[in-house]
């Protein structure tokens, strides 16, 4: 911003002291470039007038330097896509650090570089979608987004001008912004203090994601699932955005290129995972630590309405049919009752390891057809589960005798993310 040489022109209508702070920057390029934020909290003849400043990367070449002076050039080789994901940051860190709800955003494009402008726009759309992911339990609680432009201002004209206010509107739908191959590649690309944790947080994230869109609720109420609590991934958020910010503005002549579309990916899943844990909480889905299971009349009501707001209620009909066969007489069995074939039974040891080689040898001879036909059946194919009845409730749980169900079950659900 201050390595033009017009600003210190005596056509220019800034102030002789900062005209002489400018001057100051051209001599100590370095110093300024390290840390703006020195000549705007001190230099600057507007900064009271401002509740915030943020200052942001340049891009292209400057002339600059004092009347009778050879003139000089300042080269800024920063990335469009850093300038993208800076103003991206300072908006998510301002909505996650502020103590009242948001309800409304305006960016002004009416003025500055197009590269500005665009950027904005884009870091807009960047923090639109965060929103609108982990804004699903109460969706009014998303800010409405506006762009604001004015009426252009030109010489001659009248000191009133006006300003035209445009809704923004994104949509987005039930899907992950990661995949398992973009966590695997994380360590490759990142090197702070927290990346085992993050791909830990990303990793449950896409298993219980997983669970909710393939129709596998059975493992939310599993007792041996993690679910992250909502304070450690706000916390992980702002841990996130405070390594960032330190890599951007380490130096302001050149900016450090990261991989934006990563790092949104990353940010915006962790802002899911709120939005799904803010769900489960307020229908009381935990893992269940009964040794019983979970009452499968719990699983229909509590999965139902978050089925609802997730929009995912096409598919609550199928697990409906798979939940009411867990009660009822086994046809292939001559009428035997299915619960009576998995509990009341003396020798349910051998039961376990029947099922267990079932799995076993079917898992190495044709991992595919197992994989169907566990989410064929929602998660509840009979060689996965216990079932058991008391006092006319019918519970169900992964079954404990076999070891090696869950993590085949977390295999199957990071498959099908």
């Amino acid at each position: 911003m201050y390595f033009i040489g017009s600003l210190v022109s005596e056509s220019s209508k800034i102030d002789e002291k900062c005209k002489k702070e400018i001057e100051n920057i051209w001599d100590n390029e370095n110093v300024y470039l390290e840390n703006p934020y020195n000549f705007f909290n001190n230099g600057f003849p507007y900064a009271a007038e401002k509740d915030e400043l943020k200052v942001i990367h340049s891009i292209g070449s400057y002339i600059y330097g004092k009347k009778g002076e050879e003139p000089k050039e300042i080269q800024f080789d920063s990335a469009y896509s850093d300038i993208v994901l800076e103003i991206f940051l300072d908006m998510l860190e301002r909505y996650l650090k502020k103590e009242e709800p948001v309800s409304e955003v305006y960016v002004d494009i009416s003025s500055g570089h197009n590269i500005y402008v665009s950027a904005l726009l884009e870091a807009l759309r960047h923090f639109a979608t965060f929103m609108n992911l982990s804004c699903w339990l109460v969706k009014s609680k998303r800010p409405k987004l506006f762009a604001a432009i004015c009426a252009p201002i030109l010489p001659g004209n009248k000191n009133v001008y006006n300003i035209y206010i445009e809704d923004q509107q994104f949509i987005v739908f039930f899907e992950s912004p990661i995949k398992l191959s973009d966590i695997e590649n994380i360590k490759e690309k990142i090197t702070a203090e927290f990346t085992d944790y993050l791909k830990e947080v990303l990793e449950r994230f896409l298993l219980v994601f997983s669970a909710i869109k393939n129709n596998i609720p059975l493992y939310l109420f599993d007792r041996y699932t993690e679910i992250d609590s909502l304070n450690s991934v706000y916390n992980l958020l702002l841990e996130i955005i405070k390594y960032l910010n330190a890599r951007i503005s380490k130096n302001y002549k050149s900016s450090p290129k990261l991989d934006r579309r990563m790092w949104v990916k990353i940010i915006n899943s962790l802002g899911f995972y709120i939005g799904i844990i803010e769900n489960l909480r307020a229908y009381k889905i935990f893992p269940v630590v009964s040794e019983k299971g979970v009452m499968v009349k719990d699983i229909e009501k509590k999965i139902k309405n978050i089925y609802e707001k997730f929009g995912l209620t096409n598919i609550f009909d199928i697990l409906e049919v798979e939940l009411n066969k867990l009660g009822r007489p086994k046809e292939s069995k001559g009428g035997g009752n299915r619960i009576e074939d998995l509990i009341e039974n003396s020798a349910l040891e051998n039961i376990f390891q029947q099922k267990k080689r079932s799995i076993l040898k079917t898992y190495q001879d044709d991992k595919e057809r197992l994989q169907r036909n566990f989410f064929a059946h929602c998660g509840l194919e009979e060689n996965f589960i216990e079932v058991e009845k008391k006092n006319n409730d019918i519970y169900v749980k992964y079954s404990d005798g076999i070891p090696e169900i869950r993590d085949i079950i977390k295999e199957f659900l990071l498959n099908r993310v």
